[in-house]
């Protein structure tokens, strides 16, 4: 979708006329001729009505736009206005449509969603990359349920896209965002709005500690800074208002200087202080609207009511993604803290999320479970909504999320099950019905299971919530058996990158399972050998999108390569995984381990449990601990080894995941006991102290435990709670 421009009259004559002219040399003709034109000859309905004309017979192959208006023409008329009631309306007659918005912003939607329902059926138009249609099928004067629409996706980091779809852009639509106040302070090359971080004022205080990563709010030095930096980025909001988040940084850190405490700050509440610094700023610049997101310390509401410019930006983190929750207490927690902040502020927007942040490659059923939350939100009289998604970086399907979502945000109350059959009729026409039924099922058994959606979670939780790994299993071998089917060009980059997303759940699921019944290996003779299915699945998770297909995908020409390989928002790339999955095929280390497959008694402080998580054949991947790694606490764990399979062993070792921002690290040592006496030491193969976060260190060690009638693993706690091994190998 090309920018949006002004040209004359005599210019849309002049485009119309030579496109018709040339249209008459074309053999096929269209069912329908559209006369399109503006109502009063508006700049803005000028421009519109070219932008129509033009789009619509862009994606015809015959004549379909005509410049003269007569009897055997559809007329359709654009009105660009605030005079009629609504956001967008629009009115049928006999053989004609009347298309009105109260801007161009909201014109560029109704356009398209025109565009979709008027090709739908008609072989020689082409609006299949366009997301299903919600245009009105009868006269409607409509006001969008939520003034602010947000989803962060690829696809709505295009600027067109996002008009397009409806929605809003948090690039664009704000000035501050989240947690950017830092911005005002400037850094150590741009030192124009700041101390390069260095002046202590600015910063909490608690006790003798000064804390460089969260303010102070009573600071006048950071509230002259903050003004600076407004007017400088954005004026004073009289001729472009701006929406301004002002909030702590992403932490629990609360400034307690004697100035903060006087205006109300406890150890874990910022709001006194915050709400007061957004106050003097609302005051200060009166047309611009300033939101404070109510998030770990600025969770709770002020004592008195804001000013009518103040809005709060309630986080929904700790309301459950679950269908049919709405009564559950951690739903009516956050809904009760809803209704306290709208006794204080007018504007309450949701910040939601739409994703497992841990896992943005396997499929997500999302759809349904938000459209309820939705039709919440709009019930209580929420303005505005963001959901939260994997940004810039491509997650399974994100396109048809992105679509569906930006409709129901317009529609609440739209079929999911109709939306997405749409959806793959267009989008993948040869194999569309088969994408769109295991979609309806996956969406489906959310509503039927109604169990928690995972946020961060791995394939374990997965499993828990919402795959059906019988129904998985049958998919993903249907799905790819269709790859020698007749496919569009679009059709296939997506079946490709689906193919990819599909068999890295495949490998997670056989890893799951080990060696045994549904695993990464089959028992040959005497030997476990890998599955010919689970090598074709590792080579599958090699594809790379070509460069000029990444835009198919993502509907972002701002999209690169690197965009396209990441696992989850902390950046891991699949091709990390993909070769850490290959060299634990490769080297095969589960061969000669003579406790394969036996099961262990693990004593840990969640009590005792016997299972053979730790001998299963599968190795564990650095930097996700979901991958193949086991989590206990350190302190108190001990592991039975079974002493008659080791008798004639000396060889062991565990290789443990170096993960402190989740407070696992690797133990100190371990120690191998046998009947009551200590036998030796597993120590790490390099110095600890010099592992980068998310490395794995293998820690070895000799023992002779012959003739021994007990033998377990017993584990010195080093600096974190817990601790994520893998694999125990032990061998001659």
């Amino acid at each position: 979708m090309s920018k949006l421009r002004y040209i004359s009259n005599w210019a849309i004559l002049a485009f119309v006329g030579l496109t018709f002219l040339s249209c008459q040399l074309w053999r096929a003709k269209a069912d329908v001729v559209y006369y399109i034109h503006p109502e009063s000859n508006t700049k803005a309905e000028v421009k519109m009505a070219e932008y129509l004309s033009r789009h619509l017979q862009k994606r015809s192959s015959v004549a379909i736009v005509s410049i003269k208006k007569n009897e055997d023409n559809c007329d359709v008329t654009l009105h660009v206005g605030d005079d009629f009631g609504g956001d967008y309306a629009v009115r049928r007659g006999e053989n004609a449509y009347y298309l009105a918005a109260k801007d161009e912003r909201t014109m560029t939607w109704l356009v398209y969603q025109f565009i979709k329902y008027v090709s739908k059926d008609k072989e020689y138009m082409d609006a299949t990359d366009l997301p299903p249609s919600i245009f009105p099928q009868k006269d409607t004067v409509a006001t969008f349920p939520f003034e602010y629409r947000d989803i962060y996706m690829p696809a709505n980091q295009n600027p067109d896209m996002t008009w397009l779809l409806g929605l809003n852009n948090l690039e664009n639509d704000w000035g501050l965002w989240g947690h950017q106040l830092a911005r005002v302070l400037g850094t150590n090359d741009d030192t124009a709005y700041g101390f390069q971080n260095m002046d202590e004022e600015l910063f909490a205080h608690s006790g003798s500690m000064t804390y460089k990563d969260q303010f102070c709010f009573s600071s006048e030095k950071l509230y002259d800074l903050t003004v600076r930096y407004i007017l400088d980025q954005y004026g004073d909001g009289s001729r472009t208002p701006s929406r301004i988040t002002i909030g702590p940084n992403d932490n629990t850190i609360v400034c307690m200087c004697p100035r903060c405490q006087g205006i109300g700050n406890t150890a874990r509440n910022a709001t006194p202080a915050v709400t007061q610094f957004v106050e003097k700023l609302a005051k200060r610049f009166p047309k611009h609207h300033f939101f404070i997101p109510a998030y770990l310390t600025t969770g709770l509401p002020p004592a008195k009511p804001l000013p009518d410019n103040v809005g709060v930006f309630l986080s929904a983190i700790d309301y459950p993604r679950a269908w049919d929750n709405l009564d559950s207490p951690a739903a009516r927690h956050f809904f009760d803290l809803m209704e306290q902040w709208k006794k204080v502020c007018k504007t309450i927007y949701v910040w939601d999320y739409i994703c497992n942040f841990d896992d943005y490659i396997t499929a997500y059923p999302i759809l349904s479970v938000m459209q309820q939350r939705i039709q919440e939100y709009r019930r209580r009289g929420v303005k505005g909504i963001f959901l939260n998604g994997s940004g810039y970086f491509y997650s399974c399907l994100q396109e048809h999320f992105t679509f569906i979502l930006a409709n129901m945000l317009i529609d609440p109350d739209l079929d999911i099950d109709e939306e997405l059959r749409t959806y793959y009729q267009d989008a993948m026409p040869h194999i569309g019905d088969f994408m769109a039924a295991a979609n309806i099922a996956m969406e489906r058994r959310a509503r039927t299971t109604k169990k928690e959606l995972p946020l961060y979670g791995g394939i374990k939780d997965a499993v828990k919530t919402y795959i059906y790994e019988p129904g998985f299993r049958e998919y993903y071998t249907k799905f790819l058996a269709l790859r020698d089917v007749e496919m569009t060009h679009r059709e296939r980059v997506i079946y490709e990158k689906t193919r990819q997303n599909v068999s890295f759940t495949y490998m997670e699921l056989v890893r799951l399972h080990g060696i045994g019944p549904g695993g990464f290996a089959d028992k040959v003779e005497d030997e476990w050998e890998v599955k010919p299915e689970v090598l074709s699945a590792l080579a599958d998770l090699g594809a790379i999108t070509p460069e000029e297909d990444i835009y198919i995908l993502t509907n972002n020409d701002r999209a690169a390569m690197d965009h396209m390989d990441r696992v989850n928002e902390n950046g891991i790339y699949l091709a990390d995984y993909e070769s850490e999955c290959d060299e634990w095929l490769r080297t095969a280390l589960w061969r000669g381990d003579v406790i394969l497959g036996e099961p262990l008694v693990i004593h840990s402080a969640n009590g005792t449990e016997t299972n053979t998580f730790l001998t299963d054949g599968v190795l564990g991947i650095s930097q996700n601990y979901h991958w193949g790694w086991q989590v206990f606490q350190q302190e108190g764990l001990v592991i039975e080894l079974p002493a008659d399979k080791i008798q004639d062993a000396i060889h062991f070792a565990i290789a443990f995941l170096n993960l402190e921002r989740h407070r696992m690290s690797p133990p100190k040592d371990v120690q191998i006991w046998a009947d009551g006496q200590m036998k030796g030491r597993l120590l790490p193969e390099q110095d600890v102290s010099l592992l980068d976060e998310g490395e794995e260190v293998v820690f070895r060690g000799d023992a002779d435990v012959s003739g021994s009638q007990s033998v377990e693993l017993r584990f010195t706690p080093s600096n974190t709670r817990d601790l994520a091994l893998e694999e125990i190998l032990v061998k001659l």
